[in-house]
This record gives structure tokens, sequence and C-alpha cells, in this order.
């Protein structure tokens, strides 16, 4: 197949590209730009997108670049690939146009398919490796089928987490709203706001965040937690989320994620991926919600020829040490000072402006949420013929 490969400058034409294809919510392209907000001039997204002869779409990447002694590494996070036979293709165009447009010396190669053996096939006669075991059966990933109304969701659940939920909600001073671009909400209750409002410009309506507030007698309000979710025709991850330690005492972590679970059914989102099953902080919700644990291809890597080949994972491991290093801008703005690395998008903060500080560091760094993935297949004619009408051509 004869590919045409090119950077797209333009946010709505890339946006539109990522809803009507079934890209993952990570493609958007308000994510990349919080990345680089984030880790500053280290880090560059590059957004790629691959054509056959005929113009249609054989998938699309936002490519990021970190420099590290010299070296380039590029990386993608969920890249989306239109049809899994065209695996192979997209993975070269990617391969070729790192090293040649970037003098990249290693492609970090992470796309939104399940495993199968055709796609490990396929990557290793490209000559990818996966880069380390993911445990004995390979990485997995939990997805939570949303259904179409709250008792849906509520069925699922068992007694003691739905009371759990239920309660949480019915206490007195506690109230949960929904936070969208140029509300005051933030402000009053103590977080800044800057970047938080220009993301929420940036992702428009396929962000979803909630805060809970709880009152005090004075009826001052203090910030007991945040949900973040962004979602792309169907598809929802939860970018980030953080708690304090009175919050999961009267159960709102448990509350706000089923209430925005509910709300993302009113978007007419119908999955959510829960992330990694072997990390022992996916939230109990998710895990009574979520269905049969699905097998994730990962993230694998190809050597692009520009260095010797036994110093490409210390060159990997060096830029993952000075992302991880670089923290969240985001959580930083919410009052945060807790490094989350990069690669273990999207990154997730421990607990909100105003939280308890009595809360240890140890706990902190066990609250976390992998990365969300999934994707909702579309056919190509119908995913161009939308392009176009959501870009107005």
């Amino acid at each position: 197949m004869t590919t045409t490969v090119s950077s797209c400058p333009h946010r709505k034409t890339w946006d539109a590209t990522v809803r009507v294809t079934g890209g993952h919510p990570q493609q958007l392209w308000g994510i990349g730009e919080a990345q680089v907000s984030a880790e500053g001039p280290g880090l560059r997204v590059d957004r790629v997108m691959v054509h056959d002869d005929q113009h249609r779409t054989v998938g699309y990447a936002q490519l990021f670049l970190r420099s590290e002694a010299e070296r380039v590494i590029a990386g993608t996070v969920q890249c989306h690939v239109h049809r899994p036979a065209d695996l192979p293709v997209l993975a070269d165009a990617l391969a070729d146009w790192a090293r040649d447009e970037h003098s990249a010396a290693l492609l970090r190669l992470d796309v939104d398919l399940l495993r199968t053996p055709a796609a490990e096939q396929a990557l290793e006669a490209a000559g990818f490796v996966r880069p380390a075991a993911a445990g004995p059966d390979g990485p997995r990933r939990l997805e939570v089928l949303l259904g179409e109304t709250e008792r849906d969701l509520a069925r699922r659940l068992s007694e003691t987490t739905l009371q759990r939920c239920r309660a949480a909600l019915r206490t007195p001073g506690v109230t949960v709203r929904e936070v969208s671009a140029g509300s005051d909400v933030l402000g009053r209750v103590g977080l800044r706001t800057r970047l938080i409002q220009q993301l929420l410009d940036d992702l428009g309506d396929d962000s979803l965040l909630l805060v809970a507030t709880e009152a005090a007698a004075d009826g001052s309000e203090t910030a007991l937690g945040y949900l973040w979710f962004v979602h792309a025709r169907g598809l929802a991850m939860i970018y980030r989320l953080g708690f304090t330690r009175r919050s999961r005492d009267l159960g709102v972590d448990d509350a706000l994620l089923l209430t925005g679970l509910v709300e993302l059914q009113k978007r007419q989102v119908r999955a959510l991926d829960g992330g990694d099953p072997a990390e022992p902080d996916v939230p109990l919700v998710v895990r009574e919600l979520a269905g049969a644990e699905r097998p994730a291809l990962g993230t694998w890597e190809l050597a692009l020829g520009r260095d010797r080949a036994g110093e490409f994972a210390a060159a990997a491991d060096a830029a993952d040490a000075a992302a991880a290093r670089t923290g969240t801008a985001v959580a930083a703005e919410l009052g945060l000072d807790e490094a989350v690395p990069v690669r273990e998008a999207p990154p997730v903060a421990e607990a909100a402006a105003g939280a308890d500080r009595a809360e240890t560091a140890e706990e902190s760094r066990r609250s976390r949420v992998l990365r969300a993935r999934s994707f909702t297949r579309r056919m190509v004619d119908e995913g161009m013929s939308a392009l176009r009408d959501a870009a107005g051509r």
C-alpha cells in the first residue's frame, strides 16, 4: 500500500478526525497540549496523519518527542489504526516519519488495538519488540459498558458499594457540581483555575469535570475531591482524579465516580476503559462494573538505527525519568506536588487543593489511574464522509 504521511496543524480538523473515526480520547488535541504544558520545552508533539493512495485514513498519532543526551525518543499513546490489518502499514509509516523528520533513535508504539496473534506477528515481522513482559498473560484492560440507565449500572454493583454511594450523596453539606468553561466553582472552593479553564476550552463538549465540596457551618465550602472524564464518540477515559481522606471516609470517591458514569450515559457515551486490572488502585466501582478483561496490545519498541543498539534501553529509561520529574501542570494548579510519570498517562492527581495534609505520601502514590483505552471502530468510507461534514468541507 502506498501511503502519504503529513503533520496536521489544525485543531478542528484533527479533533474532527478523532471523533468520526472512533479514535481514543488520548488523541484529542487538548490532551497533547496539556502534556506540553506539563513538561515544557523538553517535549514536542507532532500530530501525524497517514493516508492511503485513495486519500483514506489509515491511522494517526500524536507523536510525543523527547530528547535525552542528543537522542530523540518518539512515542505514541493509544494511536489509531482504522483497520487492524493495516497495523504494519501504520507502524512502518510512523517509524519512517520519526526517523526522517525528527532523527529519532527509538519509536515506542502504543496502538488502540486488542492483542491478537496476528497483530503481534505483524509487529515482530516489522522489527518491533515488546520492552518488558506485563505479567504471564500480557497486558490487559478493564472495560465498563455503561448501558442506558442508572439502573443498568446499579444492578451490577454490590449492595455494599451501592449503599456507600447513596449514603455519601445524602451527607449534609456535600454537593457535587459539574464544572464547565467559565465556571467560578473552582475559585470559590480555593482551587486555581488558569490551566484548567484552558483545558476545558480545548476539550469542549468532550470533557466532564465533577467537583465534590462540603459546606461548613459558616457557609464556606472546601473541596473534597474531583473526577475528570474525557470522551470521544462513545468512549470515555478517566483523565484525572483526586480525593481527600475525608472524601474516602464518606464514600464520596465512589459516589462521584458513579455520578460521573450516569452523566456520561446522558452524553451517549457507551463505554469506559477501566485501566489495567493488575494495578491495585483501580477504583472498586470500576472493578465491580467491568466485564471481562480484554487483552491489550501494549507498547512495542523499534530501534531506528541512529545509535548503537545497546544504548536504546538507557535512552528510553532516561526519557522516562525526565518525564517523571516534570510532574503534571494541572496537578500543580490544583495544589498538588505529586509527580506522575507521563508514560503512565493519563496522569492522575492524588488529591485536590484543600486536601487533608495529614494524608501520607504513600497514600498519594497509591492513588492513580492508568490511561484508559478502548476504541470504537468505524468503516473507512463512513469515517471519511463524516470527517468532511465535521470539517465543513
